[in-house]
């Protein structure tokens, strides 16, 4: 800005683009705005680190709150204090729960552990009963002592007096079954503290079945219910939470394995309320963060086992410009609002309801606006950025295709911007016709309600609507922002809540809402049960053939895919020996010199991307292994198809599709990259010229815009499309490299010089 007013510049926006909190970025200047719920949770979490471990009770604490109010946020702050604020005494795990059982959670929680510490922490045990064993027997406090505090070793100790080393390993084992109430850990854990064991014990502890030495000492059964993992995981909280140490285990997105779509077992729920007491009793402090839904899932007796439920509320002006002024701090080093003003954040906060990850989003791409016009950000541009929706959210045309698909996913016949009466207000996006009579369900699509006249409008609409016919359903779908002032006179038009669009949960949802919806008319009009059931024939009738036109495209696309591949790789073969006839030229001669190569630490965050992504492009494996080599093709086959039929389903079709476009989206991010590298150049100082530093920042933002369109969910299918044995990365790994790639590569370009 001009005038005496601050000068901003495109090159470090102080905002992410994604305002997705992930532990690896999670640096110590994060900016943190101390809400209440902050403040409460940061409150206990230093009662319970400083209190001494005499008088130190467990805590369960759960956090909950809706998508984008901060609880990863939160659960990672309270994680990264716990570790800053004793971490000679503090085991702080933090665990991203996985979409499944109980038993997937325990193996993330075993991988944060290591043999070594594990084995620490039995010695403990064992040193306090070689130390009281010398006390009684007149040895004094000189040597117990010491070895209480880990200053000398237990196992040189019984050597140098010539104890009997396995009469302290008996009683290590008889006290380690008295304080896991297990036999087997008891004797697993005593095992690492023999030569010999470290291997087989840590192999069944991560999952496995129990090698033969373990079966004759009564170890028989792996960990692999789900009541067993949890009570593992109790275990773990009863020996580091022994002595003066402090056990900190935050279970992030616990709503993967509590809801009401994938409802653990009444076993299942029995043992992680055990393991809620274990917590307690092992003086271990837990935290569990998800969705408000995982605690319906509870039991009564469950929930009271939960000390503190601290509710992630929506920030407040104030916060909101705290955070703004830290942001811009942390970049800048100038704690400064503009170009921000309070009436700008006070419409920013009405407008997004206060959830902090659409509050981030919007004020990356205001501040980016602000950058390019060269002047505040005003109420009307906050209006305009919101209002267009183009950066952070998907457009209208995007829902329309996930709205087609869920129409075709359930069978259902429909209906285009069709008139559902004569007024030309009771147009709906979508109808759906639900008997022989006029009924239907009409699905309305709207941009961001941002002022009365919206909602006006849409009011008008459903009544319009609602007023054509005496059956019908009429849903509303809002593709951007929602204040909570409209939701109220909204959900009354429309005799229901509206649906916001969120890119991850949309589909689930709008398929649940209408199928909801439509029943409710087949209830109403279902009059003539011969009608009804043709109609319901018909629709699964329409959901098999669609699923075979899906098959059949599918089949075209990774046959095309393929052929694509192949030629690729002949440009690449073609490439690679043009480089080497390059290098082996002689001097002098006219030979092209070869192309630059990207900087190692940029080419490295490319290749950590396709290498996550390369078990998911396997999907030819199972095809090839009906047409093996094998003498008995006959046995190739069969086991080919029974794989492949095994496999034939939507959702593996579907996180196929979603995995191509991934890597297509990364290969061609890392070309367009690869380009400007080497078409862009530096001025005297070695400085980029400034219209080269925005073609990279249109290529990153680019990448991080469209990145944020494609649906991770479903990708763990295709682990099982693989012959090989290819573990499929995680989701959450996945988010881990890709989110916010394109800044980081922009940074590291940059950075690089």
């Amino acid at each position: 800005m001009s005038d005496g007013h601050v000068v901003l510049t495109s090159e470090a926006n102080p905002f992410s683009p994604t305002a997705i909190a992930r532990v690896t970025e999670f640096a110590p200047d994060t900016v943190t705005v101390p809400t209440p719920a902050i403040r409460e949770a940061l409150r206990l979490l230093d009662d319970y680190l400083v209190s001494p471990a005499s008088s130190r009770p467990g805590h369960v604490i759960a956090i909950v709150g809706d998508y984008g109010t901060g609880k990863t946020h939160l659960a990672v702050r309270l994680l990264q204090h716990a570790r800053e604020t004793a971490p000679a005494v503090t085991k702080a795990v933090y665990l991203d729960a996985p979409a499944g059982t109980f038993v997937a959670l325990y193996k993330r929680f075993i991988e944060q552990l290591e043999l070594d510490d594990v084995r620490d922490r039995v010695r403990e045990y064992y040193a306090d009963i070689v130390a009281d064993a010398l006390s009684s027997s007149g040895f004094g406090s000189d040597v117990a002592r010491p070895l209480r505090d880990g200053e000398i070793d237990p196992v040189g100790i019984v050597e140098r007096f010539g104890l009997m080393e396995s009469s302290f390993l008996q009683q290590v084992q008889h006290t380690l079954e008295r304080v896991t109430r297990n036999e087997a850990f008891g004797t697993a854990l005593t095992l690492l503290l023999r030569r010999g064991f470290d291997d087989a014990v840590w192999e069944w502890l991560t999952g496995h079945e129990p090698d033969q030495i373990l079966k004759d000492r009564g170890i028989d059964t792996a960990i692999s219910t789900e009541a067993a993992a949890l009570e593992a995981m109790g275990v773990f909280a009863l020996l580091y939470g022994h002595r003066d140490r402090r056990f900190v285990v935050v279970v992030d997105e616990l709503d993967k394995v509590l809801s009401a779509s994938s409802r653990p077992t009444e076993d299942a729920i029995e043992a992680f309320k055990k393991l809620l007491e274990v917590c307690a009793g092992a003086r271990a402090l837990l935290v569990l963060a998800g969705l408000p839904d995982y605690l319906d899932v509870l039991s009564g007796n469950a929930r009271q086992r939960i000390g503190r439920v601290i509710t992630v509320s929506s920030l407040s002006g104030e916060n909101t410009a705290e955070f703004i002024r830290e942001s811009q701090r942390r970049v800048h080093g100038e704690a400064r609002l503009e170009p921000f003003t309070p009436d700008t954040v006070g419409y920013l906060v009405k407008i997004t309801d206060g959830n902090a990850r659409k509050i981030v989003r919007l004020c990356y791409q205001l501040y980016r606006t602000a950058v390019e016009r060269d002047g505040p950000v005003t109420v009307p541009m906050v209006y305009e950025v919101a209002r267009n929706n183009q950066f952070d959210q998907a457009g209208i045309d995007d829902v329309r295709g996930a709205v087609r698909r869920v129409l075709t996913a359930q069978g259902s016949g429909y209906l285009r911007d069709h008139l559902v009466g004569q007024d030309e207000h009771s147009r709906a996006d979508y109808w759906v016709p639900v008997g022989a009579r006029g009924a239907g369900c009409a699905l309305v699509l709207a941009e961001s309600v941002l002022d009365p006249e919206d909602a006006e409008r849409l009011v008008r609409r459903a009544t319009a609507i609602r007023n054509a016919t005496a059956r019908t359903e009429v849903l509303l779908v809002v593709v951007g922002y929602l204040p909570a002032e409209f939701v109220g006179e909204l959900s009354a038009a429309f005799g229901g809540e509206p649906l916001v669009y969120d890119h991850w949960t949309f589909t689930e949802t709008l398929a649940s809402a209408l199928a909801t919806r439509i029943r409710n008319l087949e209830d109403v009009v279902g009059d003539d049960p011969i009608r009804a059931l043709h109609d319901r024939l018909d629709r699964m009738s329409r959901q098999q053939s669609n699923t075979q036109r899906l098959l059949d495209q599918i089949t075209t696309s990774l046959n095309d895919l393929r052929g694509s591949a192949d030629r690729k790789f002949g440009v690449l073969q073609r490439e690679l020996s043009e480089v080497s006839d390059t290098v082996h030229a002689p001097a002098g001669s006219d030979s092209p010199a070869p192309r630059l190569r990207l900087p190692e630490d940029v080419a490295r965050l490319f290749d950590e991307a396709l290498a996550a992504l390369d078990s998911l492009r396997r999907l030819d494996a199972v095809v090839r292994e009906a047409f093996g080599t094998e003498q008995d093709q006959a046995t190739a086959a069969r086991r080919g198809m029974r794989d492949w039929l095994r496999l034939r389903n939507q959702q593996a079709f579907q996180a196929a599709g979603v995995a191509v476009v991934l890597t297509g989206l990364v290969e061609a991010f890392r070309d367009g990259v690869n380009e400007w590298y080497r078409s862009s150049a530096t001025d005297e100082e070695g400085e980029l010229y400034d219209v080269d530093r925005e073609r990279l920042a249109a290529l990153c933002r680019t990448y991080d815009v469209l990145y944020e369109y494609v649906p991770l969910f479903g990708l763990d299918v295709l682990g099982e499309l693989t012959a090989a044995p290819v573990t499929p990365p995680r989701k959450a790994d996945l988010r881990e490299t890709l989110d916010g790639l394109g800044a980081r590569v922009q940074q590291a370009l940059l950075g690089s010089g």
